[in-house]
């Protein structure tokens, strides 16, 4: 089975490597494309995480204003 893709290769030495997209990863079957798509998805994360504060940030000043209670 040698030159299979995703198929252990190696004998009873146990020095067995996983060759090509059968390694389990879901990319194109190297790290860097799985460190491609864990970047993109942080970036994504990183995005969502800014829109959220901005909206937070937003509302809590609306909510302080709304507690303030006028001086004499």
């Amino acid at each position: 089975m040698a030159g299979v893709t995703g198929v252990p290769t190696g004998g009873a030495g146990g020095n067995a490597s996983v060759t090509g997209a059968g390694a389990g990863n879901g990319a194109s079957g190297d790290a860097s494309g799985a460190i491609g798509q864990m970047s993109a998805a942080f970036d994504q994360a990183i995005s969502k995480a800014a829109e959220i504060t901005a909206i937070t940030t937003v509302k809590k000043a609306e909510l302080d204003a709304a507690k303030q209670r006028p001086q004499n």
